[in-house]
């Protein structure tokens, strides 16, 4: 499988504990997590551990989460400049889950789109078999735009559980599912009680 992808303005490639900083930069600014403020990173470590986890599904399923970087300058932002991450990740059944997220100062762009197109082909082509998932806040407009561009469908919307179990747990909130091809009813039950 590829290891590096390339858009015309940004390039993908795994994560790697070399990007820790810039990750944990990302992925513990409140900024990001405005519609799920308990999935903030409160540690390096905790961005650390979220890096091993993608670097084991690249081992065990052929890719991951990749490292996004701009290639050329764009808006004030630089070239080389760390903005994010994309990619899948194998959930407990048989199917990928698409995720992206970007740092304040790259949104506007089309960025997420960008990246997030190479991440469903990648996976796609790792695994065609598989069917790729997102699951999203309904609350996150933004977000759903970038699963509706990629042509992915809507398979349910809903909530999980009528309260929360604990302080991470976000089983209440209103999700919507995304998927890249009809789920059967396992696999759909299996994404949903994932919240």
């Amino acid at each position: 499988m590829n290891d590096e992808f390339r858009t015309e303005r940004l390039l993908l490639r795994p994560l790697t504990l070399d990007h820790v900083d810039d990750y944990h930069r990302v992925y513990g600014d409140p900024r990001t997590w405005e519609h799920q403020p308990s999935g903030r990173h409160t540690s390096r470590g905790e961005s650390a551990r979220a890096i091993e986890r993608s670097m084991e599904s690249h081992r065990a399923y052929g890719f991951g989460h990749c490292a996004v970087v701009l290639r050329e300058p764009v808006d004030g932002l630089a070239a080389g400049t760390f903005l994010g991450s994309a990619g899948a990740a194998m959930l407990g059944v048989d199917a990928w889950n698409l995720g992206y997220r970007f740092a304040p100062e790259a949104w506007g762009h089309g960025f997420a789109t960008e990246a997030a197109a190479v991440a469903l082909a990648a996976a796609r082509a790792t695994r065609p078999e598989t069917p790729v998932t997102a699951r999203v806040l309904a609350v996150n407009p933004a977000s759903v735009r970038v699963l509706e561009r990629l042509g992915l469908d809507l398979v349910w919307s809903g909530v999980s559980s009528a309260a929360p179990a604990g302080p991470d747990d976000t089983t209440h909130l209103e999700r919507m599912i995304f998927a890249d091809r009809a789920l059967d009813d396992e696999t759909l039950q299996a994404v949903i009680a994932l919240g």
